[in-house]
């Protein structure tokens, strides 16, 4: 009977083993796959890369799954761009940027006319914002590409307790002649939002989740124009580049759309 109650307990300690197992083994595979869904959805093939140790990368280098200190996967699957207090900068700029240009399909920089459809739709957040109470970074452009100024930047900027943040426009039609409007909609440190940027049958407008907040029409014509996005830092300045991060924006989809 001793020898019965043994076996007994025995199958019933394997089979709790198995379960566990079973169960284990769900546990994990519910986690791989969610890691696996938790990847930034972007087309690399249409962007390159702009980075503040001074190298641009190529849209075929970042199909290949490039990363860097500046440019990595974050661990809630965002796309990061790190933008160091100090770094290279580009020409006609006194700022470092962690910032994707436009590329056309083929690999070219784009260059498209504002006739038609031109929209840039991205789920953004930013995680780390430095320069205090007077931080602004830039996470969206349309780019001048004739004249070489943006026309519409959107700014994400800091609020004196740092604990939240707001938005506002730069409008520039001419160099030299850009004007600030404040938007009303804020977003707090860290949280996500969704922001829209189109320049469309000739008027630029701005969206924020899913609220248009910003709408001009250009006075010129015949120019062409190229989307960026990223993060480009309105505080850091020209100097040796730093690896230290100073604001990180997170991209979790982009979408570009011409018609």
């Amino acid at each position: 009977m001793m020898k019965s109650l043994f076996i007994s307990l025995k199958k019933t300690r394997l089979m709790s083993l198995s379960k566990g197992i079973a169960v284990l083994s769900l546990a994990t595979a519910l986690t791989l796959a969610a890691s696996a869904s938790a990847a930034p959805n972007i087309d690399y093939h249409i962007w390159s890369l702009q980075q503040p140790d001074g190298s641009t990368i190529s849209s075929s280098t970042l199909v290949s799954g490039y990363t860097s200190k500046y440019f990595y996967t974050a661990s809630d699957g965002g796309q990061a761009f790190m933008d160091p207090k100090t770094g290279s900068t580009t020409s006609g700029s006194s700022h470092p940027r962690s910032e994707m240009r436009e590329q056309t399909t083929s690999g070219s920089n784009a260059a498209w006319n504002w006739n038609g459809t031109n929209t840039m739709t991205n789920q953004a957040a930013v995680t780390l914002q430095g320069g205090g109470s007077s931080g602004a970074t830039t996470i969206g452009q349309i780019f001048n590409s004739t004249d070489s100024i943006p026309l519409a930047e959107l700014e994400y900027t800091a609020t004196p307790n740092s604990k939240g943040g707001n938005f506002k426009v730069l409008y520039e039609e001419a160099k030299g002649a850009g004007t600030y409007t404040d938007l009303s909609t804020k977003a707090a440190l860290g949280s996500k939002f969704t922001y829209q940027m189109s320049l469309s049958g000739g008027v630029a407008t701005i969206s924020i989740n899913g609220s248009q907040v910003f709408s001009k029409k250009p006075s010129f014509s015949g120019k062409t124009f190229y989307f960026k996005c990223g993060d480009y830092d309105q505080t850091a300045t020209s100097g040796s580049v730093s690896t230290t991060p100073y604001t990180i924006v997170e991209l979790y989809s982009v979408s570009v759309v011409h018609k």
